[in-house]
Parts: C-alpha cells; structure tokens; sequence
C-alpha cells in the first residue's frame, strides 16, 4: 500500500496546480486550491497522472504516488533522498546544476529538462522534467513535474530516422529526384539530379532553373506536352526528353512523376525522377546500325546455333547462294558445295573456333543454282560472359571474281598479253630450268635472241594494229618451228627468245634458226595487204657462251646485232670477238653523248661545180675529231647516232653550224652560192624538223634559197603522206632539196612525182665503174634522162677521174661533185679554196674556180 506523505508546507497548496495534460506552463499557475482543506488538496495531488514532487536543495520532500510509481519506491522511501539519485550520473549532473540555478532564481520561469529515470528494477525510461521555484520564505522549495515521454520520444526518434532514412535515399539515389512548381522552377532535388545536368550541387541547379520549359528542354514544347499529361492523369510514365547539360551538351532522359494534391486538390507540387539514357540510346541506336549493317552489308552473314543449325541468315547471303532464309531457319547448315569438302567439315570447323575463338579460310560455297562459288569465310564465337559458346557466326566473300582478277594478275606477271607468250621473267625463269637440266645431263641449252627487221616502218606506214597482227603472227609461227618441250617468249617490242633444252651439238640452234627464218620470210597478210618482216637472230649455248641467264641472253643479243649487219645470212653465232667489237660501240656511243658537249664535231665542205668549173655550192660533211682516235669517219659513228636518237641533237649542231658558216663567209667577203646539209631518216621523222630549220635560218640569216638540204630515199618506205607533207612544209620555207644516193634504196617514180625535189644526186657507187661497166653506164645515163624528163637537176657524186667527168657531160650531166675537184675541206682550207679560188684536186694547173652568180 502506498503511503502518502505528510501535507505539504503551508502555502504549497496555493503555489502548486494540477496541471493539464501536456507540459505544464511556462508562467505561475493560477491558484485552484484556495478555499479546499489541506486532505482535499492532498487527495488532488496524488491523484495527478504525473509525478510530482518538492524539493529542498535538491532532496524530495514531498512526493505523490505516480512519482513513487515512476521510480518503483515507496513515497516514505523517496522523502528524504536526492532527487539526482535516481538519474544516471550524466543527467543527474545536468539536473543538479538546473536544482542549483532554478533556487537561485527565487520564484523565475519554470526550467524544463529531458532526462533519464532508473526503475529500482534497473531499466529506464525517459522523462521530461519541469521545474518551478517555490517561495517558502527562507527555506526556497522546487516543484518538480514528471511526465513519462519515452513513447513520444521513441516516435520521434522512429520518425527522425524514418526522415533520415528518406534523406539518405534521397541524397545517395542513383537517380535524379525532384520536386517543382507547376510554372517551371524547382523545389527540392537531390545530387544526383544536380549530376545528370552537369551542376556542381543541388543548390546552384535551384538557383539556376528559373523557367524549365524554354530552359531545360531542346523541345520546349515538351514542358507543355508533360504538364497536359499532369493535368489529364495526375502522373507521367516513361516519359523520353532531349534536355540540355549545364555545359551546353544534351542528354536523353526518361522521367517518371505525379502530382502532389493539398486537402481542397489543389496542385502544391510535381514530384517524380529522372534517369539519364543517353548510353542507352546510344546502344540502342547501336543495335539499330548493327541491325541495318546485318542487312545491308555485302559479305553473307549466317548466325549459327550450338547445334549447328542456322538461326538466321543476312539478305547478301541469300542474293550470293540463291538460298532463302525462310527455308534455311532451324535446319542444318549447308555453307559449302558437295563433294568438294568433307562431310565433317562444318564440325571441324566449329572445333577450331571452340579452341582458339576464330577459324579463317577459303571454302568452295553452294548455290542453289549454278556452279559452286569460291568464298573467303571467317568463323567467329558468341560467347556468355562465363565462357559459354552460345552461336557461332560466319562470314562469307564471295571470291570468285577476285580469284579470276589473281589469275588474270599472275598470267599478267608471267605471260605477254598481245602473244600469249611468256615474258622476260617467265622465260628466263625457265631458262634457269633448262640451264640446270642440262647440268644433270651433261647436255647444252640453246639460247636464241630474234629482232624483227624492218618492224618499226610497218608500225609507222600500216600503224599499230597492223603491227600488233604481226607480232601475233610471228608467235604463232615460231610456236610452230620448235618442240613442245620448248619455250618460246617475247622479251618486248620486236625481239623474241627461243629457248631450245636438252640440245646435243651447235647444230642444233643453226637448224632451228634456218626453219625460223624460212618460216617468217612468207609474207604476214595485213589489212588486205601483204608484208614481209624478216628477223636477225643470234645463238648462244650454255655453257660454252655464259654460264648465267642473263649473259647467255646478252651474247644473244650481240650475235643478233652482228647478224643484222651481216648481209643474206641473218643469223650469228656468238663469238668472243663480237662482245669485244660490242663493247667498243657502247664505248663509242659513250663517247658520242659527250661529243657535243665537248666540242668535238667540226664540219668539212666539198664543192659542188659545173663542167665548166664554176662553184654551184657546197655539201657540208660532219667530222668527229676524237680526243683519243683522232679524226673519225661518219660512215662509223652515223649509224650509231641514228640509232641512238642522238643524230638529232647532232643534226640541229650540223644545220646551225652550217648557216652560221656560210654567213661569216659572206662577211669575210667570200661568195658561196648554196650548202648542202644531209637529212637523216631519224630527223626526217622528228615533228619538229620544220620548225628547226625555220627558227635556224632566223637565227643566223640566211635566205632559204640559200639551204639544200638532202634526203635519202629511205623516207619513201614510211608514211609517205606525212613524208609528202614534211617536203611541202620544208618547201613552203624557200630551201631546196636534193635526194642523196639515188638509185642505192628503195625508187619509186610514182613518189618521184609526188614529191617536191629539185635535184637527184647519183650515188658514188654507180660513179666509180661508169667507165668499166655497161651496167652502171646504163644506170647513170637512165637516171640522168629521168632527171631530165622530170625537171629535175643532177649532180654526180665521187668523180675522181677526169673521163668520168666527160662521160657525165656526154650524157648531159653538167653538175659535179668528188675528189677530182676536191676532197672535203676544213673550214680555214676551204676559205682559202675560196679566196684564190683555186681548185685543191684539179688535175689541170689552169683550173680556176669561177663562181656562179646568186647568192
């Protein structure tokens, strides 16, 4: 049984009210007790819900039965003891020093404090204390008021944790959240929004949004677009913006939100979240451009199950193979074409790509109609992230285009393609061969090197076709004249190589060589024409003549060059003798590039007169004066110049020197009528001719009347129209022109006709014997009445013997040119020539040069 303690002091009952429920208030209580007997006031105290208790320097003097009830005691056992005894020591520390300053205050405002009360049965629970000072004239007395709040406090520690927790979610979520307005600005978001913008913080994105519409959205209609949504559903789901960054870039994000409604349904606020799926479009942009490549690429793709089976195949697939995917889907692979692979093969490559992840290599693939096509396939894994082989992909070329390009490439690198003949690199591979052969054999190789004369004129006359045909036509023939064990190339242009293995003796190549020559001497029939295209070859043998390729090819060479020069027998076999005169015309022709640069040509001229001794002009005469050999005769470097193309580099030298002389003649006071300058067939064919000697009679003033310039007949057997049309032109300058040599080359009297000429001069050789040969009499008489009948001029080379001169004369040729007047001149000897105008060979004392008027 509680016991109630003994009546409160006087006055308490006036101090002291019930207070209601709740904390008690902060001012004095207002006086319930008046006029109600000490037992009446004593019953309402204890009958309070809180504890209550006084206090007298902090010892309980009074107290009521809630107040024992809280602690466990007896009120007998709580008068009496400290009030701080029942506290923890940290709180009764903090209610000592409050019992301390609330005496102090002597009647202040109440002091209100949480703290901690132990139960004798040793658990707490929490309280709020409030203290009111008591004037009890000297002896202060503390009411104190304890209520229990460790229900509220745990409430409100439940819901300062429930609101720490949300905090925490809201401030570490992966995703943005928000809360704003309706009219575009916001309330509250969280770091991660402020991330996904590109803000430094929560508080600086706030502050920065001041109209979301035109300031977040790329689409400011999409602002109008969600608040419609809001206003029709109250929510929006999945809803897909392009927004922009803080730093000017955009983003894609998907929002999901609802509206926040106050008591009348009002809008107070959107709350929602916003995911960032840039990445995410970006993949699936991705997917979408893997998909259209699947579709659109042009290599066939198959997509295979683990069990071999086909998942799926690419539009290019089915336009390669003709095979449709809709009948291929779940069935068996059938990638490669029958019988040209192993009935395993798919496995075995399957196995491969289980091992090492790849397997790359060429197939031969089936269509469903047609041949088999040649493919380039590359089979990959798809693999779990475990390791696990869940399909396989193969990629298929189509190759077969490419396969027949690499042969048509490597026929190319091997084979001539106008002959079919193997090239140079083919057939000296194959000479390799044959040389060693023969090594094992103790036998020869018989090399031979075949140059088509008089190739380069049917190019020029009949043109390049016409050309090709016989190039052609020579192959077929020269296949034709050898056995099959053979080889037959064609080095370029018109030189050809026969290779003859496995040869006993050196008759060998001289009976081959007579088959091959009787063989092309038939005429090649072009355009309805015929043609005759006769070779030089020369013959080597291994190892007799080199004991490389490449010197058995190149002594070849220098045999056939010295066949060519050898007159009815058109082939040579290769002697020592022919490298060593082979070596000095490359030295000559070494010698002859530099010639010009190092002035060493010098012009002679011999006289041209009549009968009776008057100077008609001069033929200028081209002399190389070698450093080493000394004075050199045209007759030995003329040729190699011509076929050099050097004579027109030397010819332009020959024509401006020529001029030039002339002119510093005529300002020496020395009178020469005309000077004859020679016209190589090489210069005859060069575009710029005209043009040259226009430009050098420009240059050093003589009148054109004053040039003759003399071509050899050998300008009939090309392209006679540009022939004609180069004489014209050359015409149309004012120079005359003579034909050289008449009689020694190929004469046409239809081409006489046609062409422009002024004089024929009759070859030396004819000269010579014109006394001794009825031939030769009859020759130059016949020319002369041609010349004559035609209108044209004679003039008599190499007269050397005054009967030739009168035999000439006898049959009305007045014009004469040779050693019996002179032989030619250097320059200093023949001013002299012309100033005493004394003839150097005359046979008679009396010859005096008269000279012809004119020029």
């Amino acid at each position: 049984m509680v016991q109630v303690s003994p009546p409160p002091p006087t006055g308490f009952a006036n101090r002291a009210s019930a207070p209601e429920h709740g904390e008690a208030g902060d001012g004095p209580a207002p006086s319930i007790a008046e006029g109600l007997s000490a037992a009446l006031f004593q019953s309402v105290v204890e009958a309070l819900p809180v504890g209550t208790a006084l206090l007298r320097d902090g010892v309980i003097v009074h107290a009521n039965a809630t107040l024992a009830g809280q602690i466990g005691e007896t009120i007998d056992t709580l008068i009496g003891s400290p009030l701080t005894s029942y506290l923890p020591p940290a709180d009764a520390l903090a209610v000592q020093k409050v019992v301390e300053g609330a005496i102090a205050l002597h009647g202040g405002v109440p002091v209100r404090r949480i703290a901690h009360i132990r139960h004798i049965s040793g658990s707490e629970r929490v309280y709020s204390l409030r203290f009111s000072p008591f004037d009890n004239g000297p002896h202060p007395l503390l009411v104190v008021i304890t209520r229990d709040m460790t229900a509220q406090v745990a409430a409100e520690n439940a819901l300062r944790a429930a609101e720490g927790k949300y905090r925490a979610i809201f401030e570490n979520a992966v995703e943005g959240i928000y809360q704003s307005t309706p009219d575009g600005t916001y309330l509250d978001v969280n770091p991660a929004l402020a991330r996904i913008y590109g803000y430094a913080s929560p508080t600086e994105l706030i502050a920065h949004f001041t109209d979301i519409a035109s300031q977040l959205y790329v689409d400011g209609t999409k602002r109008g677009e969600f608040q419609r949504l809001m206003r029709e559903t109250g929510e929006v789901r999945d809803f897909t913006a392009e927004v922009w960054r803080c730093d000017g870039h955009t983003i894609w994000i998907t929002e999901n939100a609802r509206c926040v409604r106050g008591p009348d349904n009002e809008v107070l606020y959107y709350e929602g979240t916003v995911e960032d799926i840039t990445a995410q479009r970006q993949s699936q942009e991705t997917m979408r451009l893997l998909g259209k490549v699947f579709t659109s690429i042009a290599e066939g793709i198959v997509l295979l199950e683990r069990d071999l089976t086909v998942r799926t195949v690419n539009p290019a697939f089915e336009a390669m193979t003709g095979l449709l995917r809709q009948d291929m889907e779940g069935r068996p692979a059938r990638l490669f074409a029958s019988g040209l692979h192993e009935n395993e093969f798919l496995a075995t490559v399957a196995a491969e790509v289980d091992r090492a992840g790849l397997w790359r290599g060429e197939i031969w693939g089936e269509r469903r109609e047609g041949p088999p096509y040649s493919g380039e396939m590359t089979v990959t894994a798809v693999r779990t992230r475990a390791g696990e082989t869940t399909h396989y992909v193969a990629a298929i070329t189509d190759i077969t285009k490419r396969k027949r390009d690499e042969e048509h490439i490597r026929f190319q690198a091997n084979f001539d393609m106008l002959t079919h003949l193997p090239n140079r690199h083919l057939i000296m591979d194959r000479l390799e061969q044959a040389m060693h052969q023969a090594q094992r054999t103790g036998r020869q190789v018989c090399v031979m090197f075949l140059d088509l004369d008089r190739f380069k004129q049917i190019n020029d006359s009949y043109g390049h076709a016409a050309g090709d045909e016989v190039l052609k036509l020579t192959a077929r023939r020269l296949r034709n004249c050898v056995r099959i064990s053979d080889s037959v190339g064609r080095l370029g242009g018109d030189e050809f190589i026969v290779i003859l293995s496995n040869v006993e003796d050196q008759y060998a190549g001289a009976y081959i060589a007579e088959k091959i020559l009787y063989s092309l001497s038939e005429p090649f029939p072009i355009g309805g024409t015929e043609v005759f295209c006769i070779p030089s070859v020369g013959i080597t043998y291994f190892p007799d003549h080199g004991e490389t390729a490449p010197d058995l090819l190149r002594n070849a060479d220098v045999a056939m060059y010295h066949a060519k020069q050898g007159g009815e027998r058109r082939y040579a076999i290769f002697t020592p003798d022919m490298a060593r005169r082979s070596l000095a015309l490359l030295t000559m022709e070494s010698d002859l590039r530099h010639a010009l640069a190092r002035d060493e040509f010098e012009l002679h001229f011999q006289p041209k007169v009549r009968a009776d001794l008057t100077l008609i002009g001069a033929e200028a005469l081209i002399r190389w004066r070698h450093p080493e050999k000394g004075l050199i005769n045209p007759g030995d470097f003329i040729p190699l110049a011509e076929e050099s193309g050097l004579i027109l580099p030397i010819g332009r030298w020959t024509l401006r020197e020529a001029c030039g002389r002339v002119m510093s003649w005529r300002a020496e006071g020395l009178t020469i009528p005309s000077v004859s300058v020679n016209v190589s067939p090489r210069q005859f064919q060069d575009q710029t001719l005209v043009e040259t000697v226009r430009q050098i009679l420009v240059e050093t003033g003589l009148e054109p009347e004053a040039l003759d310039l003399e071509i050899t007949e050998t300008v009939m057997t090309g392209d006679v129209e540009h022939a004609v049309g180069t004489l014209r032109a050359l015409k149309d300058l004012g120079v005359t022109l003579s034909i050289d040599d008449f009689g020694t080359g190929y004469s046409s009297l239809n081409y006489l006709k046609t062409f422009p000429i002024d004089t024929l001069k009759i070859d030396q050789t004819f000269v010579r014997d014109v006394l001794h040969s009825g031939k030769d009499a009859a020759i130059v008489s016949t020319i002369i009445a041609l010349a004559r009948n035609l209108g044209f001029s004679v003039v008599a080379e190499g007269v050397e013997e005054i009967e030739q001169a009168e035999f000439l004369g006898s049959r009305d040729c007045e014009n004469f040119q040779g050693f019996l007047y002179s032989r030619p001149l250097p320059p200093a000897e023949f001013s002299t020539f012309l100033r005493t105008a004394k003839l150097p060979g005359a046979q008679t004392s009396d010859a005096v040069l008269s000279i012809a008027p004119g020029s």
